[in-house]
């Protein structure tokens, strides 16, 4: 068997790939390139005449940016994409109706894994594959999270007109009667779906952070903190941008740190014992989450004390932040800060994120609380951010050491879940 070699998925609930070889004729493929045709089956309820994407890490895929590429149907309840890729590319993709909020599912409900696919080459190949369900279609699974947490579901926002869910993991000591008047310091992350169980992340692998989290408190190497997860919609990309950039748009996220400054905060203040000031108030996230993170660090100083950027999308709308940021840093210093990028991610995002620190740093704002790290090896994906998440805690928490990631431990899960507004 020549062409393709495809990686079958390992979590619960995914779909099985089944790849054969087909004898394409490689006549007007370029040189070192390889033919490929993908074809993909939709479920029974698929609604009739909607278009079907596909989109993924190259930019014959869209680069995980907008609907990425439509499929020409192939019969009923068929579609089928037909490309040519070099040899020795690795792909990564998913089938979607257009966007994340109707990203293919397992049948339970379930995030699945990137589909992954080498071009091993030379041979022109083929592959199928099967969506079992579609994420508005299927009823989201009750999240499996490590610790004490409070599932807040369909989150209204006057300002977005999405609802969303918002996870709420508590320190190991808040319902102990010693803590009964113990305030936290919390930290609140963006793309919340990611941070803590499989079964809801983006590629089937998820941050960890209930496991960081509870495993370096309970050690003592780091103080308790409440972690806020926000989670991410179809929006996503216009509520975490600052500005628009010519090619995406977006832009709108303003509006999304109104949502989270004026409604979300005064809520877990009011409903959990937080401690409210800046200086005990930090936000973060990683890609277009990093890019937004400092950006809402440094338009509400008098809230968020701290700024987590893991691999950040600076080079949204050509680095439009590097500038912007270096005009609007604090006169006195500025946040806590904590900017890495993975050396596996690409020559664009480490060229602009090279460049932010050396403008940060020639800014006069490279302070003892701003700490820019190069992650050797490191992709763009949910699997080198829970490798590392224990680094930004530390330096905003606890000792400035490494730490190794805190181990793989048993899902114990105590959670409650409600209806949550917000103050008008």
């Amino acid at each position: 068997m020549t062409g393709i070699v495809l990686r079958p998925p390992v979590r619960r609930g995914l779909v099985v790939l089944a790849l054969c070889a087909l004898a394409l004729g490689a006549a007007g493929a370029s040189a070192g390139m390889v033919p490929c045709r993908f074809e993909v089956g939709v479920p029974a309820g698929t609604p009739a005449g909607e278009r079907i994407f596909v989109i993924g890490n190259h930019p014959s895929l869209g680069s995980w940016k907008g609907s990425g590429v439509a499929l020409d149907p192939a019969g009923p309840g068929r579609f089928r994409f037909a490309g040519a890729f070099p040899a020795g590319t690795r792909l990564e993709f998913k089938f979607t109706r257009g966007d994340f909020a109707r990203v293919e599912k397992s049948a339970a409900g379930h995030e699945i894994p990137n589909r992954t696919c080498e071009v091993a080459g030379p041979g022109p190949v083929e592959a199928r594959f099967t969506v079992e369900a579609w994420a508005d279609q299927v009823a989201a699974p009750a999240p499996e999270i490590t610790g004490k947490h409070v599932w807040l579901k369909d989150v209204p926002s006057k300002f977005l007109p999405d609802k969303r869910s918002v996870w709420v993991l508590l320190p190991p000591s808040y319902d102990t009667a010693a803590a009964r008047t113990r305030r936290y310091p919390v930290l609140y992350l963006h793309d919340g779906n990611n941070l803590f169980d499989p079964a809801s992340s983006f590629g089937g692998v998820d941050w960890g952070v209930d496991e960081t989290v509870d495993e370096l408190s309970r050690t003592g190497q780091i103080e308790e903190i409440i972690v806020v997860g926000v989670g991410n919609t179809a929006a996503r990309m216009d509520e975490y941008t600052p500005f628009p950039d010519p090619k995406h748009g977006g832009g709108k996220g303003d509006r999304y740190g109104r949502f989270l400054v004026e409604e979300l905060k005064p809520a877990i203040d009011a409903r959990f014992r937080t401690r409210r000031g800046a200086a005990a108030t930090a936000v973060g996230g990683s890609s277009l989450g990093g890019l937004i993170s400092l950006y809402l660090g440094l338009t509400h100083p008098d809230v968020f004390g701290a700024v987590v950027s893991m691999s950040p999308s600076f080079w949204w709308a050509d680095g439009g932040i590097i500038p912007w940021a270096v005009a609007h840093r604090p006169a006195a210093g500025g946040p806590r800060l904590w900017v890495d990028i993975g050396l596996a991610e690409g020559e664009e995002a480490l060229a602009f994120c090279r460049r932010f620190d050396r403008a940060w740093r020639q800014a006069g704002s490279a302070g003892p609380g701003y700490a820019y790290h190069e992650i050797p090896h490191a992709a763009h994906n949910e699997a080198a951010w829970r490798a590392r998440f224990a680094q930004p805690l530390l330096h905003l928490y606890g000792a400035a050491r490494a730490v190794r990631p805190a181990r793989p431990v048993s899902r114990s899960s105590h959670s409650d879940v409600h209806p949550m507004e917000v103050a008008p």
